[in-house]
């Protein structure tokens, strides 16, 4: 009965994901950029879902259980140089949590938290926008990496 219950609790992987690009076409102000070239650097959100069954179902009487879900949604940054191969990926630390409620098994409703969070897309992509604009100087920095300048 208890490994029942640690398996509803653990996190499920979900088939959602946005994200938000954001072309670095480099000015002519930094020899940096003219070394790097184009850079694109896109934000990924990844939700990361946990639920929690609670209530009962009792026989003949009505049933209790509810399904509490929460998601976690992660930003990832995959940061491409135009004419060479690799994505550089990185973790960023700004996360975002939406929680919900659903009637019944939380193992018949995950097709209807998935859809919850699909809901929020608008909020989400608000969170990567975001994401992406405080992260602008530490993404230079980065890009500055890929093709340090001359002559040094």
């Amino acid at each position: 009965m208890l490994a029942i219950l640690a398996t509803a609790t653990l996190a499920q992987a979900a088939p959602l994901a946005w994200t938000h690009d954001v072309p670095m076409v480099q000015s002519s102000e930094a020899p940096v950029s003219q070394a790097a070239g184009q850079v694109t650097a896109s934000y990924q959100a990844l939700p990361r879902i946990t639920t929690r069954q609670v209530g009962m179902s009792a026989g003949t009487r009505s049933s209790s259980v509810r399904c509490d879900w929460t998601a976690n949604i992660s930003v990832e940054r995959h940061l491409r140089q135009a004419g060479k191969p690799g994505t550089s990926i990185r973790q960023l630390p700004a996360m975002k949590t939406l929680k919900g409620s659903r009637p019944g098994d939380c193992a018949a409703n995950r097709g209807n938290i998935n859809a919850d969070i699909a809901s929020r897309s608008d909020a989400i992509n608000a969170h990567l926008a975001s994401v992406a604009e405080q992260d602008q100087s530490a993404l230079r920095a980065e890009i500055e990496t890929l093709a340090p300048p001359t002559g040094r």
